[in-house]
């Protein structure tokens, strides 16, 4: 059986793509399960600073309608394997950045959602399809796009099942960034370079912080000072300020 998803490494960017173009990358069992492996085996790799999820012609059409276990239990059991994928890209240390092309619908606008940042052209698709198929938004949806988009626009979003462009996505913030036709990839992998070239440390925990808002102001403040206190114990933070006085590019480790 063909991998469902393919890996490549370039330079300190992991570049994953869904690779069931016959079915528009539809998350089924066998893609998800790989999917949520390799994520998960990339946030123990040290040498790998930032992930660009890639889907081809069209990034993920969502969910399978036909061959679905209907079984409550079996269902359920279902949803918490895909889930795996979306807690490693939200709480996974590593940036990632979808790269979108053609059509991201139901769980796969979750999946594009989810990601820190994304990349998409005009001839894009975005649709929260969910109901038109009798189920209410899954893979993290509803916790993703209002953290995105804000809760009134994600609600409309939503509740009126609506598809947009990906120049109506990027003004809704939906998309981080417009790319030209046929330039998605290359322009998403330019930005998680960019992201690998980052204090790995400082990032991570950047992230960690944004992806469990809102918290209280107290909450925050006490694990600021904790986090900041390591990161300025660290070498990186070493490298970092000799670079700023030497003026010179710093040369992060992630140590």
């Amino acid at each position: 059986m063909n991998q469902t998803t393919l890996l490549e490494h370039i330079d300190d960017v992991a570049l994953i793509t869904l690779n069931l173009n016959s079915k528009r990358n539809t998350l089924v069992p066998e893609l998800y399960r790989e999917l949520a492996d390799t994520l998960e085996t990339l946030q123990d790799q040290r040498t790998v600073r930032a992930i660009v999820l890639w889907g081809g012609a069209h990034f993920c059409a969502g969910g399978p309608l036909d061959g679905l276990d209907t079984r409550p239990l079996a269902m359920r059991a279902d949803m918490r394997c895909g889930h795996r994928v979306i807690r490693a890209i939200v709480g996974g240390r590593l940036p990632v950045v979808a790269a979108v092309e053609g059509a991201a619908y139901g769980a796969g606008l979750s999946l594009a959602a989810a990601c820190d940042f994304v990349v998409a052209d005009v001839n894009s698709r975005f649709g929260a399809v969910f109901g038109k198929v009798g189920v209410m938004p899954d893979w993290g949806a509803l916790w993703t796009l209002p953290q995105r988009l804000g809760l009134p626009r994600a609600r409309q979003l939503l509740m009126f099942q609506q598809i947009v462009d990906g120049q109506n996505a990027a003004s809704m913030g939906l998309v981080d960034f417009l790319a030209q036709v046929g330039d998605v990839k290359a322009t998403a992998l330019e930005h998680a370079a960019r992201l690998a070239k980052a204090p790995p440390g400082a990032l991570s925990m950047t992230k960690t912080f944004l992806a469990r808002t809102p918290m209280s102001l107290d909450m925050l403040l006490d694990w600021e000072a904790d986090s900041q206190a390591l990161l300025i114990g660290s070498e990186d933070f070493t490298e970092g300020r000799d670079a700023f006085f030497a003026k010179r590019p710093a040369a992060f480790k992630g140590v």
